[in-house]
């Protein structure tokens, strides 16, 4: 199991866990540390920074439509 908050940050991003999965407490310096994390492992990613992430637009999509009911298609 890996301890270092940081680690696990780089850890989620190579498997494809958004950044709306980190479990620390907004505020919390392990927080930033997972962040940041995360944040280094997307820009050493082939592409850089802007590099596609599966997930992170259905994390958009879902939390800007928190307080609406789901659409249902037929």
């Amino acid at each position: 199991m890996v301890t270092d908050a940081t680690r696990q940050g780089r850890d989620a991003f190579h498997h494809n866990h958004p950044m709306s999965s980190c479990k620390y407490p907004v505020g919390s310096p392990l927080r930033e540390q997972w962040m940041a994390g995360w944040h280094e492992a997307q820009n050493a990613a082939p592409g850089g920074p802007g590099t596609s992430h599966p997930g992170m637009m259905g994390d958009a999509r879902r939390a800007a439509h928190l307080d609406k009911p789901a659409a249902h298609e037929s």
